[in-house]
């Protein structure tokens, strides 16, 4: 875009220095042609870059949920597909319930056995043949059975597992047959959900005339020419150099400090654009439009666009 500028600059000092020679081109009219582009491209970018600024570093990130099975047992079952889409409560795979449903109908006969014990021993204290003390411990004896019973219900449910979201299983390896445990460090799968969150990073003097509601625009590299809407929603204004973590060992500032950090800034994508598909892990780049000098705005548009454009061009030899 800057090169265009002066593109069109030097068209009209060409009419008129040279085609109608309104002006002498000598040496006082040379260094004013010279300065002011140089002057006048520097201000601008310095406003753009307070009033309007740009990230190269937007990324599309996404929720990812690590299924892990509840109760151990044999898988016999896989309906889910890789990287195919799936709607909320659709079964990703099923454990043998076998010996599940035994502990369930085993629970069940004991119980169905103390209940009745249970009365029996009610019906006799009323008549004064059996003690108190047994129909407590009868009744003890089913709340304990009962509650086993919940909780080989509640097993038995868990052989089937649901998608939990709009998404779909990414890098599925799970295959009938395969045994499963429930341990936090072995996931059956990953499922990447539909819901997404855009990030835009800045440096922090980049962002103290950005506010909640100011307007973004967004062009990714997977849709080439084409410009996403959005506002901001917030500044997260946290990164991990602000804090200093637990340890014996003292903090480092010598030669090499940790480079600074940017803050992300969280962006709404606009309605009539959120049916899009966002890739996790998409990249591209963004400009905001804050409330103030609105007419530089029309220049970092057109820029984002040009740039939009440029990514129909793949750039490599083979």
């Amino acid at each position: 875009m800057e090169l265009l500028l002066v593109g069109i600059y030097s068209f009209f000092v060409w009419i008129i220095f040279f085609k109608l020679k309104w002006l002498p081109w000598n040496t006082t009219s040379q260094v004013i042609v010279v300065t002011i582009p140089i002057v006048g491209l520097a201000t601008l970018i310095l406003l753009l870059n307070v009033f309007a600024p740009s990230s190269h570093d937007v990324r599309v990130i996404k929720y990812v949920v690590q299924v892990f099975p509840q109760v151990r047992g044999r898988v016999v079952e896989v309906p889910a597909e890789g990287n195919r889409p799936m709607k909320k409560g659709d079964v990703l795979f099923k454990i043998d319930p076998t010996p599940f449903e035994i502990d369930v109908r085993r629970i069940e006969a004991q119980l169905s056995l103390a209940q009745l014990r249970l009365d029996q021993s009610r019906q006799l204290a009323k008549t004064g043949a059996g003690s108190k003390f047994d129909e407590e411990r009868y009744e003890s004896d089913v709340r304990q059975l009962q509650a086993q019973l919940d909780q080989a219900r509640w097993d038995l449910s868990q052989t089937t597992m649901y998608a939990p979201s709009d998404g779909s299983a990414i890098n599925l390896q799970l295959r009938v047959g395969s045994y499963v445990v429930p341990m936090p460090l072995l996931p059956a799968m990953s499922y990447v959900e539909n819901e997404y969150q855009v990030l835009a990073l800045y440096h922090q003097n980049e962002l103290h005339q950005v506010e909640p509601g100011n307007e973004v625009e967004i062009a990714l590299p997977t849709y080439p020419g084409r410009i996403i809407k959005g506002k901001v929603d917030s500044i997260v204004w946290a990164q991990g150099q602000g804090q200093v973590p637990m340890s014996g060992v003292l903090p480092q500032t010598g030669a090499a400090p940790p480079p600074e950090g940017r803050f992300p800034v969280k962006i709404d994508i606009e309605e009539k654009d959120r049916a899009i598909f966002l890739a996790a892990g998409a990249m591209g780049s963004a400009a905001i439009y804050t409330r103030h000098l609105e007419p530089i705005h029309i220049l970092r548009k057109v820029i984002l666009r040009v740039g939009s454009y440029t990514n129909y061009l793949v750039l490599k030899l083979h």
